[in-house]
């Protein structure tokens, strides 16, 4: 009650002040009779300013327009977006350049100076009660907010503000600018939450001139800019941005033109949250609970926590979408894992009325289902299984993760794009599936260069010998990068490839490529995928590091449920959400764009079958011992 009671006076305090201080630039609505004259009169700046902050003017204004004028109220350090906010937790408070925390057991000074960057005499400065009875549990002390003055300066002389127009997107804004959205939203990080509002100001940076015909935008360096901060705003990486621009091996120098990816171009639009006014969905969920069964053992029972998991992230996105607006009526089926089950479900005449049905979640009580409901209202979300659905005929059938076909036309397609007469060798097995792989893998690689042989390592007697790994060497190239290629998943196979590729001198620069990374990649060293730059395609992405989304979802998850979330919880947010958002909208899913989730891309594509399959794949590397989704990926190709 006491921390209720400090959040309620902190807010009324602080609150005024904040809403005026924080915008560096607010909008003014024109009046009957003013000019651009009169107007920059009473603003105190020239005509001349107040154009360049709206260059779309043309003559002078009317009546009920609305302009981007200065706050002359704004304070730099009340715009929190320019501080430090590394250690502010979630029971922090920010109010008026000040972060409010209550001291919890084991917090010293020492230890709180260390976290929010202060020093103790600071803490002892804005908290003069600590010098008499020193530090209590429970207490809420006022710390200092820390603003980086130079990255303050940075945004000054490189941003400029813009006022969102009718119909306007963010990946329209993003294009216009030639940034990714995630680099919009950094620069705003209301619209993240909050999406667009008509007449919003936002910031955006320099502008970016066209896109020439090879896919390149050519951008001026601006003020303070280094080579760190570009590879960050274009997610790109530093050695493909300096490959594009050998001159900035120099140095990087404000007026210098560079050439960077289009990272838009050419893609399909996003997808963008709508939810119409009074709109009801009614949705079934499909899950293997076993809740029949005479005790529940959730220490051993690996299906029975994915399904929880999963089933609880879907609960807090239907929480998340029932307080945007949308009326959501869902019932829940147990199918036990069991097909006769899933069919007599799936028999049920209420059924036919729902909108969607998601699961079951493997692929033979998938088939029942589908059959049951080939004809009826509901789409069938096939949610976890990424085998190939693509012998269902049936049109309303949605598979939410791409299978490994998929996976392997998205690396192939990423292979050609970057190939430049590198060595290329694929990794062969024994095993029927890595034969067919390999058959695939080895046509479609002859094909970049007819005149250059692919070669092939075999093995023998079941395994690769590290003495043939060794033989192999002694062949490569020293002067390139070598491209290697693995076609199974069967773990032995993986300890061949990567413990001895993994402890190739330094002086072999290599490049490993997969098409998957399940579970049986747990038992390699992760060094030894660094050392060979391991790339492979994946269904989802998280990095908690730089997703504002995951620590948002992480905080309410564990606020419910007591616990971290597993990759599953996230899965069922993804995709309860998505398709709920997209229900709300239309069920046309093909057509509707792409979206981006908190670890999920989703980009829908008709499959052989006429079905529907997610073919949103990120692309991966180790860089280092951090793993990246690759810059280019996000533009998919299209299929």
């Amino acid at each position: 009650m006491k921390r209720i009671k400090l959040v309620v006076v902190l807010i009324f305090f602080g609150w005024f002040s904040l809403f005026a201080q924080d915008k560096k630039f607010i909008t003014y609505k024109v009046k009957e009779g003013e000019s651009i004259q009169s107007i920059a009169k009473t603003l105190a700046i020239t005509p001349y300013d107040l154009l360049k902050l709206n260059p779309d003017i043309q003559g002078d204004v009317a009546e009920n327009d609305i302009l981007i004028i200065p706050n002359k109220q704004y304070d730099p350090l009340l715009d929190i977006s320019n501080a430090d906010l590394t250690g502010i937790s979630d029971r922090d408070i920010i109010v008026d350049k000040f972060v409010y925390h209550e001291v919890i057991p084991k917090e010293t000074l020492f230890s709180l100076s260390k976290n929010y960057n202060v020093s103790t005499d600071e803490l002892k400065e804005f908290n003069p009660f600590l010098s008499e009875s020193g530090l209590k549990i429970g207490q809420v002390i006022k710390i200092p907010l820390q603003v980086d003055d130079t990255e303050l300066l940075s945004k000054e002389e490189n941003l400029q503000p813009y006022l969102v127009k009718p119909k306007e997107t963010k990946f329209s804004i993003a294009k216009k600018f030639g940034i990714t959205i995630g680099y919009l939203e950094e620069l705003n990080p209301r619209i993240e939450k909050d999406g667009l509002q008509i007449d919003d100001v936002i910031l955006v940076p320099a502008e970016v001139q066209e896109s020439g015909d090879d896919g390149y935008l050519v951008y001026e360096v601006q003020k303070l800019e280094t080579l760190y901060s570009l590879t960050k705003k274009f997610e790109i990486s530093e050695e493909d941005l300096v490959e594009l621009n050998p001159e900035i091996r120099q140095g990087i120098k404000a007026g210098m033109l560079i050439r960077i990816p289009d990272l838009l171009a050419g893609s399909k639009p996003m997808f963008i949250d709508v939810i119409p006014e009074d709109r009801e969905l009614k949705v079934a969920m499909m899950l293997p609970f076993k809740s029949k069964r005479d005790s529940l053992n959730f220490e051993n029972d690996r299906l029975l926590n994915i399904t929880t998991d999963f089933y609880f992230g879907a609960l807090i996105a239907i929480d998340s979408l029932k307080k945007q607006g949308l009326s959501v009526h869902m019932k829940v089926f147990d199918t036990e894992n069991n097909r006769q089950i899933s069919k007599q479900i799936s028999n049920q005449v209420e059924l036919q009325e729902f909108d969607a049905l998601v699961g079951p979640l493997f692929l033979t009580n998938v088939r029942e289902v589908s059959d049951n409901l080939k004809y009826g209202k509901p789409l069938i979300v096939s949610p976890i299984s990424t085998r190939d659905h693509s012998d269902i005929q049936n049109s309303k059938l949605v598979q939410d993760k791409a299978s490994i076909e998929n996976h392997i036309t998205k690396m192939l397609d990423y292979v050609k794009r970057k190939y430049e007469n590198q060595d290329l060798i694929v990794i062969r097995n024994s095993s029927e599936r890595s034969e067919i792989q390999y058959n695939r893998i080895i046509d479609e690689l002859k094909a970049l260069n007819p005149e250059k042989e692919v070669l092939t390592l075999s093995p023998e007697d079941g395994y690769i010998k590290p003495d043939d790994f060794k033989v192999f060497r002694d062949t490569l190239d020293r002067d390139i990068v070598n491209w290697f290629f693995v076609t199974d998943n069967d773990p032995a196979y993986l300890g061949d490839v990567f413990n001895n590729l993994g402890v190739f001198p330094e002086a072999d620069s290599l490049m490993v490529f997969g098409f998957e990374k399940d579970r049986n990649f747990n038992k390699i060293d992760n060094n030894f995928l660094a050392r060979v730059n391991f790339h492979y395609p994946s269904n989802s992405f998280i990095d908690p590091n730089n997703s504002a989304a995951y620590r948002n979802f992480e905080a309410v998850y564990r606020r419910k449920y007591y616990t971290l979330p597993s990759s599953y919880a996230v899965e069922g947010f993804d995709v309860t959400y998505d398709l709920l958002m997209r229900l709300a909208s239309d069920p046309d899913f093909v057509n509707q764009g792409r979206s981006e989730r908190i670890a999920t891309r989703y980009d829908y594509i008709e499959n052989t079958s006429g079905s529907i399959i997610n073919n949103g794949i990120y692309i991966i590397k180790y860089d280092g011992l951090e793993q990246k989704v690759i810059s280019e990926e996000i533009t998919p190709l299209d299929p």
